[in-house]
């Protein structure tokens, strides 16, 4: 054989190496990708069977807290409007009892003073009443002895 064939069967043996190389690269390439595709789709369904579930039961808690919070909240609310009402009765009630001590108060001194004038009037009387018993004890006896005697 003559070098120029040899150099050209070399040449053409690496030329079909070189392009045989990118081929079997690309077949391992593609394995491997079919191997991660299928771990891809384990995780997949994975996933599925076992997260959707937990994430459908976490709304479905969610979902109950929330209304839970509504309910508690309306709780709270209607609490507060019946201590809002409650606090303006008592304190109209105070108002009126206020009210109605001053009006206990007034009406007491009206008393106070007509009973202290009529104790004085009484006394005033009293004090007549004696004076004319003593006028009229000692006319009796001015006039009583006379008459004995």
């Amino acid at each position: 054989m003559e070098w120029p064939a040899v150099v050209t069967a070399i040449s053409t043996a690496v030329i079909a190496l070189l392009l045989a190389l990118p081929a079997v690269a690309s077949f391992l390439l593609i394995r491997e990708l079919r191997r991660a595709v299928r771990t891809m789709e384990r995780f997949g369904e994975t996933v599925r069977n076992e997260v959707l579930p937990a994430v459908q039961a976490t709304r479905g808690i969610v979902d109950q807290a929330s209304q839970i919070a509504a309910s508690v909240r309306g709780e709270v609310d209607g609490i507060l409007q019946t201590s809002q009402d409650l606090r303006g009765r008592v304190t109209r009630a105070a108002d009126s009892t206020e009210d109605r001590l001053n009006d206990l108060e007034a009406l007491l001194d009206v008393l106070y003073e007509e009973v202290e004038e009529t104790a004085l009037d009484v006394a005033a009387a009293l004090r007549t009443t004696r004076r004319g018993v003593s006028v009229i004890s000692a006319m009796k006896r001015v006039f009583g002895r006379g008459r004995r005697g």
